[in-house]
């Protein structure tokens, strides 16, 4: 029988293929062309992801460690609780923009294989995390959020996995719709 943390780890090896499939195919000029004036490239949503991702971890490892040192275990399914389920929502593609805090926005003009690099790693990173998180009670062990001004804001490792997996579609799908924008260079 899949568990939940098996779907998530299936979806993140399926996020990974994509971007490294998909997106390594670009040129430089294609890879940080931006549709508007203030709207991202695809460079800049991969560049966030492995970003906002990478602190996301730093947040969630110690927790984890911590568990599995007082020797705590549980098993899913996992629960977000009530915010944390908002969170999840709220992060999947097609849902209202949000701004970004600065500590997550991405840089520009940005060399595409340090990018993908990047991104690859901390998605591996991720996925280990993912690995080492069998047997622990996910949705009883909560971890702040990274964001800058946003230390209060907790959720649980199930919410911030599933937060951080929908987050990825989003922006995939942003850009997906820079490639399909009108100019976007061929």
């Amino acid at each position: 029988m899949e568990t939940q943390l098996t779907r998530w780890q299936n979806e993140l090896h399926s996020v990974e293929q994509e971007v490294r499939l998909d997106l390594s195919k670009l040129s430089a000029e294609q890879f940080n062309w931006r549709p508007a004036e203030g709207k991202w490239s695809v460079a800049e949503c991969i560049d966030h992801l492995a970003l906002v991702t990478g602190l996301m971890l730093e947040q969630a490892k110690p927790v984890l460690e911590k568990a599995r040192a007082a020797g705590m275990t549980g098993q899913g399914p996992y629960r977000y609780r009530m915010m944390g389920g908002w969170f999840v929502k709220m992060m999947e593609p097609g849902k209202r923009p949000m701004p970004s805090p600065k500590n997550f926005a991405p840089g520009s003009n940005l060399e595409q294989a340090q990018v993908l690099a990047r991104y690859q790693s901390v998605m591996r990173d991720f996925a280990e995390t993912m690995e080492a998180s069998y047997a622990l009670p996910l949705d009883q062990l909560k971890a702040r959020s990274a964001a800058e001004r946003g230390g209060w804001l907790k959720f649980n490792i199930a919410a911030w996995y599933a937060a951080s997996l929908a987050h990825n579609r989003r922006h995939l799908a942003q850009a997906r719709r820079v490639m399909d924008a009108p100019g976007f260079p061929r």
